[in-house]
């Protein structure tokens, strides 16, 4: 008896059941498109929803989400990047979907208080992971010699609340991934949903998305878009420097500096750049980009760097470190600027005498640089961590002394002149050798690094061809070739491949058996006296370096391709 009334009791819910009109419910937002369409709760499973698996059905996937769509709340564990990105602001965790409402209420608000906020959308483990290898990985290497923290919380920021900005930052981030990954067989960060290599042209994806998303800016505000697209610029230009199209990088950079170069925004300083807003966004990444600007006279004969006048030593000190390296890249640029105005070669491979008025001028303004770079040491630089401020106090100290030495020494058929200045070319050495232990330091690693920025693999490159001592040769090879490093547009390899050819060259005549003991043995008329080369990067096969050079005192070009083959890129991971 009490079976048939629970079976009736049953019987009776079912029907009651079957009576209840079913209640009406929105579009998904968040799941597959499956899902969407039978406006039923998804799983949110990878790569297929196993709700749709479950009953037979093909999931169709899942599309990109918008940051200001508010589906349904959803939370960010934020502990990783309260632990990895700290500031002086307190860390904040925001729903991973907020209104358009919130989005512009706050917006400005957080400019002013930049920290790690986590506005992260989810749209994918993909893009999810490629954001954190951004955040972990790329925006400490972007600026490794010079960190500056307030500047990688804007990186950040943007990175993760402006669309452009983010797959902007995204294809940077899977492009520089590939980069260590080909460059240390597979031993990098690689987070779960990396473990298979993403296609080649993912990282290209983004980079046109990005594109597309700064010609339809959201925002009127055209501070706001100025500075939107200062940022897209920096990264583009750090993408294509690791993709290996230079002059892509280059356009990149020239756009960034002409917009930078309005007159309502070339009125930012050190000062400025502590202030809040959106002001502040610009003159940041303002500052970057000026700064790889004057840098790109270090690899291009035919660069001028827009603000390399503006510079004045009349001060009677400088107050920081910053102030003194921005200072230094000006004189620095204005030296080479000098050096590759006159060394265009001519058919003949001659080359003209240095103005001495303005030779001597630069030469006046890099000693007075000098005596206040010491003053400050001597009273104590601002803060910073002891990695970072030997690192730059080391490389700041090595571009100074190089300069000078190009500057004094250069001149037609002096080739010879350069012996003099042995003392010099060693103290360059031993500085490279610190920066280059300080920057391993600072990475954590003998792995592969990038950075944006010009470091000291321009001043090893100089010495390699024009101090003929044996031994000093020998040492900048050593530290080329210590680790994989990557400075805009110079990479150790091939530079370290570029010196050990020019050694074969000049060193040749004294014969295979016999290794020059001096700089005396090097005749004049072997030894090469304006040298440039292109390095051209081939993907999974072996790169190629086309050099171009002259001989002292003889006429004529020569031009030779060098092959470099991937073991040669493996060298570091062979030797440990």
């Amino acid at each position: 008896m009490m079976d048939g009334m629970k079976n009736n009791n049953t019987k009776t819910g079912n029907q009651a059941w079957r009576r209840k009109p079913r209640k009406w419910a929105p579009k998904s937002r968040l799941g597959c498109k499956t899902c969407k369409i039978r406006r039923v709760k998804c799983d949110l499973s990878q790569p297929s929803c196993l709700k749709c698996l479950s009953t037979g059905r093909t999931c169709d996937g899942y599309s990109e989400m918008p940051l200001a769509v508010k589906p349904e709340k959803t939370e960010i564990d934020s502990t990783h990047y309260q632990n990895s990105c700290k500031s002086d602001h307190p860390s904040t965790t925001i729903s991973a979907y907020e209104p358009k409402q919130w989005h512009s209420k706050y917006h400005g608000l957080m400019l002013q208080n930049l920290g790690s906020f986590l506005i992260l959308p989810v749209t994918g483990p993909t893009q999810a992971e490629a954001i954190c290898f951004f955040n972990d990985i790329s925006i400490k290497h972007l600026n490794g010699y010079r960190p500056c923290e307030p500047w990688r919380n804007t990186l950040m920021f943007f990175s993760q609340t402006v669309p452009s900005v983010r797959h902007a930052a995204i294809a940077l981030a899977l492009i520089h991934r590939n980069y260590l990954e080909c460059h240390s067989n597979g031993r990098v960060y690689q987070p779960p949903a990396f473990k298979d290599r993403l296609p080649d042209k993912a990282p290209l994806l983004h980079y046109n998305r990005a594109i597309q998303l700064l010609l339809n800016p959201e925002s009127d505000d055209s501070a706001e878009i100025t500075a939107v697209t200062l940022l897209v610029c920096y990264l583009f230009t750090c993408f294509d420097h690791l993709a290996g199209d230079d002059v892509q990088a280059m356009k990149h950079l020239r756009g960034g500096v002409a917009l930078s170069r309005n007159t309502t925004l070339n009125c930012c300083t050190y000062g400025d750049a502590q202030s809040s807003g959106v002001h502040a966004t610009i003159c940041q990444v303002t500052q970057q980009i000026r700064r790889l600007d004057m840098q790109a006279v270090m690899f291009l004969v035919d660069w001028t760097p827009a603000n390399i006048q503006e510079t004045s030593l009349s001060d009677s000190t400088f107050w920081s470190l910053d102030q003194a390296a921005d200072h230094l890249q000006v004189l620095v640029a204005q030296v080479m600027r000098l050096r590759n105005t006159e060394q265009q070669m001519s058919p003949a491979g001659t080359m003209s005498p240095l103005p001495s008025l303005l030779k001597e001028i630069v030469l006046a303004q890099l000693g007075t640089w000098s005596s206040l770079f010491e003053n400050l040491l001597q009273q104590g630089s601002p803060s910073k961590s002891d990695v970072a401020t030997h690192l730059l106090v080391s490389l700041l100290r090595l571009q100074h002394t190089i300069a000078w030495t190009l500057l004094r020494g250069y001149g037609p058929g002096r080739e010879m002149d350069y012996d003099n200045f042995l003392p010099q070319f060693q103290q360059c050495v031993a500085l490279a050798g610190e920066v280059a232990a300080a920057h391993q330091r600072y990475s954590g690693s003998s792995r592969p690094t990038f950075t944006p920025e010009i470091g000291f693999i321009p001043v090893l490159y100089i010495i390699g061809v024009k101090c003929r001592h044996p031994k000093v040769r020998r040492e900048v090879l050593t530290i080329l070739r210590r680790q994989p490093i990557r400075e805009a547009s110079w990479d150790s390899i091939s530079t370290a491949r570029v010196v050990e050819r020019v050694i074969e060259i000049e060193e040749g005549a004294a014969g295979k058996r016999h290794m020059v003991q001096c700089m005396e043995q090097i005749p004049v008329w072997r030894r090469i006296e304006a040298l440039s080369y292109i390095h051209i990067p081939r993907g999974q096969s072996a790169d190629r370096v086309d050099i171009t050079y002259t001989f002292c005192g003889q006429e004529g070009i020569h031009v030779e391709s060098l092959i470099i083959e991937r073991a040669e890129r493996h060298i570091m991971s062979n030797n440990r």
